[in-house]
């Protein structure tokens, strides 16, 4: 996995922010828009947030939604320490 380009603080770690929700919707039957609510502090998840918005091409959104679940899949599938095998 290829993480060259993230945001990463002084020390070199990746910078993320929590997602607090999110909200999509088709634009003129061209792309579809893509809104994340998110959280740059601890102290933001008490609060609204703050929001950024997309647009993805129909392909684009396609394409996200298959890594995001392969992602998803491969952290649900995997064996838990202290969990006996199946």
């Amino acid at each position: 996995m290829n993480l060259d380009g993230l945001e990463t603080d002084i020390h070199g770690n990746i910078v993320s922010r929590a997602v607090m929700g999110w909200i999509t919707a088709p634009v003129a039957g061209m792309f579809v828009l893509l809104g994340l609510k998110y959280a740059e502090t601890p102290e933001q998840l008490k609060t609204a947030g703050k929001i950024i918005q997309f647009g993805l091409l129909p392909a684009q959104a396609l394409e996200l939604a298959e890594m995001l679940t392969k992602q998803a899949r491969s952290i649900l599938d995997a064996p838990r320490p202290n969990e006996p095998p199946n």
